[in-house]
Formats: structure tokens, sequence, C-alpha cells
């Protein structure tokens, strides 16, 4: 068992336990977001050298062309992001707030008329061939970039985490199920998760941090349901009884 992987618990598929999932987030792509709140629990890096983590989502785009998922990332300071970009493929970047990043694509376009499974993992290693992209359950890596020189680590910034928005542009469709893990998940974890094409129970993992299931069906509060204490703020998107199934 990795890291991540759960204490003595089998993943939802291989027990039969019956998950309810019973609402996802709408996001209008004008200026809909949920805003998590910076915790030094969802930085990664020190300025000398990074640790491991993952990130899962389930995503239903209407606009696959820029869909933000989760951002660390804004104007001045700058940490990770996570998006489908880059021609509709996903891609995750790690940046060092000084103008170096390192990052991979996928290798697939993402559809716009069913829900996928969208995952990253990194070793924490500093290169880019440390960073893997998962779609749907399996191993979705395309090429990697390093951009601006030299990159040696993330810097624990006070940036927020932003799901669904970038600067001025926003997710466009629906998410579910946003998820961060404070280890590198192992490709089995992340088929786990998969689940056969339905949301699986993640409170069984040691090493999740926060989230997010938009569960609550009204009101502006994205509880936590991890251990990690970042609630969000809903900011315009509203519930959908549309998930994955």
């Amino acid at each position: 068992m990795g890291i991540g992987t759960k204490s003595g618990i089998m993943a939802a598929a291989g027990a039969g336990i019956v998950y309810t999932n019973t609402r996802s987030l709408l996001f209008d792509g004008i200026n809909d977001y949920v805003d998590c709140g910076d915790n030094n629990n969802l930085s990664f890096g020190d300025g000398s050298s990074d640790s491991p983590f993952s990130i899962s989502a389930w995503i239903k785009p209407d606009n696959a062309a820029k869909f933000r998922i989760i951002f660390k990332f804004g104007s001045t300071l700058k940490e990770y992001f996570f998006q489908v970009a880059n021609g509709k493929k996903l891609q995750m970047s790690l940046n060092n707030n000084s103008g170096q990043s390192i990052g991979r694509n996928g290798a697939s376009n993402i559809p716009t008329t069913s829900w996928s499974h969208v995952a990253m993992t990194y070793n924490g290693s500093g290169d880019p061939t440390g960073i893997k992209i998962f779609l749907n359950g399996s191993l979705n890596n395309g090429s990697t970039f390093a951009n601006g020189g030299t990159y040696t680590a993330m810097t624990n910034t006070s940036e927020p985490v932003q799901l669904g928005k970038f600067s001025t542009t926003y997710a466009d469709g629906r998410m579910d199920e946003v998820a961060i893990f404070n280890s590198s998940l192992l490709a089995t974890d992340i088929s786990d998760i998969y689940n056969s094409g339905l949301p699986a129970d993640l409170s069984g993992y040691s090493s999740l941090v926060s989230w997010w299931r938009f569960e609550e069906g009204s009101g502006t509060t994205a509880t936590d349901s991890g251990p990690g204490g970042n609630d969000g703020t809903i900011n315009g998107a509203i519930y959908s009884v549309n998930v994955p199934s």
C-alpha cells in the first residue's frame, strides 16, 4: 500500500459499498467560482523543495477550451494549477513564483457530453516527469514542459485556492467531488477513486487534505469534508442534480 491508500478500507467498487452522490456544482463560465481560502495545508513547496500531492475531481464541461478546475495561482503569487486547456486536454503546472514553471499535459481531449474523472499526482521531485495525469482511472500522460529557466520549488504563498476560476476566466460546466491529497497517489488509488465511473468515498484515504463534495444543496458554503478545514465560499455557482452515474 502507498501512502495515499486506504487503511484497511476496501474501495467502494470492491466492497460493494453504496456511496451516495446527489449533487454537483454548475458554473456559468462568466463569473462563478468557489473561494477556498489559503492554508498551509494547501501548499506543497517551501521555496527550496516540493512535497508530493495529488488532485482529483469530476468534471463535465460545457466548454472544454479553457475549463478552470483548481488554481492556487494569481497575477503575482503563483503555486500550482490544474485545468483543461491546450486543445481541450488536461494540464498541470507548478510554479516557483519567480517566473519558472514545470508541468505536464494530458494526452486526450476532454468530452463535453459526459462526466470525466480527472486526476494528477506529483512525487515532489522538482522534475516535470514526476507529474502524472489520469483520465477516467487510467494514465493519460502527454508532453511535459519547463518554462522560464531552472525550476527549484514552489513557494508557500498567501494565494487562495479557487475552484473554477483563473483571473477573469471561469469554468463553464459542472464539477463534483474535488479533492486534494498530500501524497502522490498510486495508479491503483486513482482507479479506485474512479470506481468504474461512480464517485467513491474518499474518507478512508490517510493523505486526504480537503474534499469539496457540493452536497449541501443550498447556501453559499462548500463544506470541506476532509480534515483540512478549508470550507469554500460559493460565488454564483448553483447546485445541480446532474452527477456522475
